[in-house]
């Protein structure tokens, strides 16, 4: 399914409302489709900020994995542009759980204290300063102005797997204790095996940030 909306391209693939639809047909215990929701929220975070920028992207494609937002050609980038938008996902979760607190104080619900500590874990998880994170773009963009492409990627690369060492410790630890849980293992995984892709990706946006500043 394709459909613009204020000049924007949406594209909602036929994997994306299958997983949706398979998480709600299960009846699903509601931690999962909250997650689902509050990670799309999260990526609305950074469109957002791309918009306020005066930043339209060309395609926003609904995936399997969550939302894609593919850039235009002549999309304006800087440092202050990109950690403003790195931050975007992170600020709308932050959003979510004053409102889930706020709303807590007057009524209490499950399902709002379950928002609440999901989209804090997302926040925070996202901030963590990895490489594929938003707080691995925000570190870099911030070293960028003081340091070289090539000392700015070495820097991430030290804090990332530094970072990545303790979830998989953490991992080891919550599945020793739960006996089952093993989605930690994944993610660390995850992180590992896209922290060593797209290595060009770092210098290339480095010579972009320092040509349009």
């Amino acid at each position: 399914m394709t459909f613009k909306i204020c000049g924007i391209q949406f594209e909602i693939t036929f994997l994306f409302v299958a997983i949706l639809t398979y998480i709600i047909s299960l009846k699903a215990p509601a931690n999962v489709l909250v997650t689902v929701i509050s990670s799309l929220l999260h990526e609305m975070g950074h469109l957002s900020v791309m918009l306020l920028e005066g930043n339209k992207p060309k395609i926003v494609k609904f995936e399997l994995v969550g939302m894609n937002i593919i850039r235009q050609e002549s999309f304006k980038i800087s440092a202050k542009r990109e950690i403003a938008i790195s931050l975007g996902g992170p600020i709308m979760n932050f959003i979510i759980v004053i409102i889930s607190c706020i709303f807590l104080c007057f009524y209490e619900n499950y399902i709002v204290m379950t928002c609440a500590c999901i989209n804090l874990i997302l926040m925070t998880f996202n901030l963590l300063p990895i490489k594929t994170l938003d707080g691995g773009a925000v570190l870099f963009f911030l070293l960028s102005q003081y340091y070289e492409a090539q000392t700015c990627r070495k820097i991430l690369k030290i804090t990332s797997i530094l970072f990545i060492s303790i979830i998989y410790l953490c991992a080891i630890y919550v599945f020793i204790v739960s006996g089952y849980n093993f989605s930690l293992i994944i993610i660390a995984i995850f992180l590992t095996i896209s922290m060593f892709q797209n290595n060009d990706y770092w210098n290339k946006v480095y010579f972009v940030v320092k040509y349009y500043e």
